[in-house]
């Protein structure tokens, strides 16, 4: 499978010309096809890459390793929800002779993205199964075993955020209410006391007065 081989390794320009040439002699062919893909996801255009790899699909749909490169792309991009489907599918259609080592990896690494820790430190550990010595795998589980709950989402995150922020904002709110209330209610305070002390003063009942306040309004 080209996806696991990087950009330093490969002649781009003699790939890029062979490539041309399968693509003449083969133009419904998805391996050719998947082979594109792989070539533009390494120049770092995902979305021809994507097309690509949805045409090797339309030739052969149920390409396990069509599907877990579409997969890993779509995690790059992270859209997770498409990847863990095409990687489950990916898996399932794997051949007994195959070693879908691969295939749980991925699907480690997407479900640690999600948040999904348990079922994704089985992924990594079936990974090392099929794969013993697999550092990236290994890498992994180290770092959940010593940080068990780090691996926060950024969906986690707004999550507890936004949160966050409604409560600061109803608090504000129920303050701002408070002080409201607490500014009607001294002014009422004050006003009574001033028509009291004026009462006293002239002699007159409180209750006169604001009697004779309603009658001439």
């Amino acid at each position: 499978m080209m996806f696991r081989r990087k950009k330093a390794d490969i002649d781009m320009v003699a790939l890029e010309e062979k490539l041309k040439k399968l693509k003449q002699q083969k133009p419904h062919s998805a391996q050719v096809y998947n082979q594109i893909g792989n070539f533009w996801r390494i120049r770092g255009h995902t979305n021809i890459s994507i097309e690509c790899f949805r045409k090797a699909l339309h030739y052969s749909p149920n390409d396990p390793d069509i599907l877990l490169n579409l997969a890993r792309v779509l995690y790059i991009l992270q859209y997770l929800d498409d990847a863990i489907f095409l990687t489950r599918k990916s898996l399932e259609k794997q051949t007994p002779e195959q070693n879908p080592w691969l295939q749980h990896f991925t699907l480690g690494e997407i479900l640690k993205t999600y948040g999904h820790d348990q079922e994704a430190v089985l992924h990594f550990r079936h990974t090392l199964d099929l794969n013993p010595g697999f550092k990236r795998a290994q890498a992994h589980l180290r770092e959940m075993e010593v940080n068990p709950h780090g691996s926060m989402t950024y969906y986690t995150l707004f999550i507890i955020v936004f949160l966050v922020l409604g409560v600061v904002l109803g608090v504000i709110t129920s303050v701002d209410l408070s002080l409201d209330d607490t500014g009607e209610f001294k002014s009422q305070r004050h006003f009574n006391r001033a028509m009291a002390m004026r009462s006293i003063k002239l002699g007159i009942n409180p209750k006169v007065i604001r009697m004779r306040k309603t009658n001439i309004s």
